[in-house]
């Protein structure tokens, strides 16, 4: 057993849904059997398919995948494999910078280090986790040049300098509720690094998702108010924050987001929201009947739920949390590291 640890706090492991909706296992099932066969003989997925190597598709079918041992061993060191120099990681191997897809890289190796030891005994899957969450330290974004931190410094002290920061989509964007999410997944499961340093890190972005959500509950794609005037929440971002948010359950922004991602459990939407949304309000120990019905439903006769292989690697994962709540990848697990 596993504790998911912000600080020094401890976040009990919250049951899953009672009630498995039916077919969720055929569905679960014949999803895996599409993503296996999607795979590469080189360890890499596509985005769609027939398409070149994606990182956050590899990252995502690769857990999905994660109980065959030889799936999820050429995923990982695939994905090592390709790091970039600065320790992230591109949209496609050797495609440019590094940018947010260093995220769900870095969640990955660490999930699947964590399942097989033999994945987490690679010397080069190791240092592509050292490297890569070194790399998540230093891709955060500063509003403020050194000049202008330390003018706020020596004019109102140190809390003026404890502003909510989150991550970008790239080096030259400001901070948004996305990226910062998959970065924090990736600090967070299987467990906070025992640093200082994250420990900072992972309080300031927690602080940033909170400080944006918006009025009335959820979160947009970045601002919650822009012009004095207030932004609508989406389901997407809000059912992704509430999964990074899951050690601040007791604040006022996660439960109300928690309730209106439940006022949507009537809305047919994309696969990929309502994977999302059973993932996040699974975590949160709520009903996710409705969106898995939904979800089934829009399974196609090959596994998959649309073209993209990253929707179905989700879907998958949320009907595999819908058959067992101690299954769910993403929830808070208690237990000792």
């Amino acid at each position: 057993m596993e504790y998911v640890q912000e600080s020094t706090k401890r976040f009990p492991l919250v049951s899953g849904s009672k009630q498995v909706t039916p077919d969720s296992s055929g569905a679960k099932t014949k999803a895996l059997e599409f993503l296996r066969l999607h795979q590469d003989p080189s360890g890499w997925f596509p985005y769609k398919e027939s398409g070149q190597p994606s990182m956050e598709a590899t990252a995502w079918a690769a857990l999905a995948l994660r109980e065959n041992v030889s799936v999820s061993k050429a995923a990982a060191i695939f994905i090592a494999k390709n790091q970039n120099k600065d320790g992230g990681w591109s949209t496609e191997p050797e495609s440019g910078r590094s940018d947010w897809n260093s995220g769900p890289a870095v969640l990955c190796l660490r999930l699947l280090a964590s399942q097989h030891k033999e994945i987490a005994n690679s010397t080069t899957v190791k240092n592509a986790i050292n490297r890569g969450l070194a790399r998540l330290l230093d891709s955060r974004v500063e509003f403020y040049q050194p000049i202008a931190r330390l003018l706020l410094l020596v004019s109102q002290g140190p809390k003026a300098l404890a502003y909510g920061r989150g991550w970008p989509w790239d080096p030259d964007c400001y901070h948004w509720v996305e990226p910062t999410v998959y970065n924090l997944l990736a600090l967070k499961f299987p467990g906070m690094p025992h640093n200082g340093l994250y420990e900072r890190i992972v309080s300031f972005a927690n602080q940033f998702l909170l400080e944006h959500s918006c009025k009335d509950g959820g979160w947009n794609h970045g601002n919650n108010i822009t012009l004095g005037q207030y932004l609508p929440p989406y389901r997407l971002t809000t059912a992704e924050a509430l999964l990074a948010l899951q050690d601040r359950s007791d604040t006022a922004a996660v439960k109300s987001a928690i309730n209106y991602l439940k006022s949507l459990s009537h809305e047919d939407s994309s696969s990929l929201s309502l994977a999302l949304s059973a993932l996040a309000l699974g975590a949160y120990q709520q009903p996710t009947t409705q969106e898995i019905s939904f979800l089934i439903k829009r399974q196609r006769a090959d596994g998959s739920f649309t073209a993209s292989i990253v929707a179905t690697a989700l879907a998958a994962l949320a009907l595999e949390a819908d058959l067992d709540g101690n299954h769910h990848i993403l929830k808070f697990r208690e237990g000792s590291q």
